[in-house]
């Protein structure tokens, strides 16, 4: 079963939306990457937390979560920060009800 870990704190730009002060590093820095019908799952690969999900990101690319120009260790969530667990995994997910929500894994 998943945890509910709260809301993402999050901003909107013409049908995008960001989380404050994350960015994804891959090629680019993306700010705004979270895209309404997606589900996007955040796991650790031994360097730093990686980002998948769909539409838009592209197979055989890493992007990697930043915060302040380092590895992102936390998510801001309507709970306050969401410490990121090294061995879990997360979803961040429209829903259930309006908003994105930050899940945890089992």
């Amino acid at each position: 079963m998943m945890t509910a870990l709260g809301a993402l704190r999050i901003e909107e730009t013409e049908g995008l939306f960001r989380v404050p002060d994350l960015v994804l590093r891959a090629d680019a820095d993306y700010q705004y990457w979270l895209a309404p019908g997606a589900t996007y799952g955040l796991v650790h690969d031994g360097v730093s937390w990686t980002v998948s999900g769909w539409p838009w990101v592209a197979a055989g690319r890493t992007y990697r979560l930043w915060c302040a120009g380092e590895p992102a260790r936390a998510v801001p969530t309507s709970h306050g920060d969401a410490r990121l667990i090294r061995g879990r995994a997360y979803l961040a997910r429209w829903g259930p009800g309006p908003g994105w929500r930050l899940w945890r894994l089992p």
